[in-house]
């Protein structure tokens, strides 16, 4: 662990959701050594022992986490987390909504039931955390949240439902931003485009064809710790006066 005086998050508490694995476990640990007391979310017991696991090195290595089990798309399950983070911590600072699936469907194959699956834990769950840390935040008068989105609103690919999905983040984002900024609240987008997790190796094993792969202008393709780098600055006071922002990093492909 850093020096106290250095840490970036100090007596900050975070609530990272889907973060048992990719990007949410990357954020995890980088705040924990930066200082945070973490809650690492899981959706189903099937993920629990991943959890449980990073929640005991992080304690292992002098920091502070639990593992706690809700699936974002359900308001009983969510609330009943929050008030445990609030009950373990004493406060909750931080909320990085990053669980999410991808049907890695083709526009053409994807039904409404998929679509409602999407929807629901892309969006609707995000929407869900955010009403349920909010009153939190308003009564701290401060509070951090961080939307994890895609660029696939700009870059159209053929999963219909994870696009739209993702496009609605930002719109939470914005609302929020604008209409909480004055009760010491910020809110932001990372846009993430292609970085090596189970995730998008997930994509790739479909089938489905990223055809910018060889063509980032970067020329490389990071794992998750990059990303988890970008949270980092969003979650700290280095970036205190941004707000409603989204952040692209993608290595500069939407640019071609």
């Amino acid at each position: 662990m850093e020096e106290m005086g250095e840490m970036k998050l100090q007596s900050k508490v975070a609530l990272v959701t889907g973060s048992s694995s990719g990007f949410g476990a990357a954020i995890a640990r980088l705040f924990a050594e930066e200082g945070a007391a973490v809650v690492i979310n899981y959706p189903t017991e099937h993920e629990e022992d991943r959890a449980s696991e990073i929640a005991r090195e992080i304690g292992e290595s002098g920091g502070r986490a639990i593992a706690l089990q809700a699936d974002v798309s359900d308001w009983n399950q969510v609330s009943a987390m929050v008030a445990r983070a609030a009950d373990e911590f004493g406060r909750l600072d931080i909320l990085v909504n990053n669980a999410g699936v991808n049907s890695n469907k083709s526009t053409d194959d994807v039904t409404l039931d998929i679509w409602n699956r999407t929807i629901a834990v892309n969006l609707t769950g995000p929407f869900i955390c955010v009403k349920c840390v909010l009153p939190l935040m308003i009564e701290q008068s401060s509070g951090n949240i961080i939307n994890i989105a895609s660029i696939a609103p700009w870059y159209a690919g053929p999963t219909i439902d994870y696009n739209a999905s993702k496009a609605g983040l930002l719109a939470i984002t914005r609302t929020i931003a604008k209409h909480y900024g004055r009760k010491g609240i910020r809110a932001n987008t990372i846009a993430p485009g292609f970085h090596r997790t189970e995730m998008s190796q997930a994509l790739l094993d479909s089938g489905i064809k990223i055809t910018y792969l060889d063509d980032i202008p970067v020329g490389f393709t990071p794992g998750p710790e990059s990303l988890a780098k970008v949270a980092l600055f969003l979650a700290s006071d280095d970036s205190h006066y941004v707000s409603g922002h989204t952040l692209i990093a993608d290595g500069g492909i939407t640019l071609l």
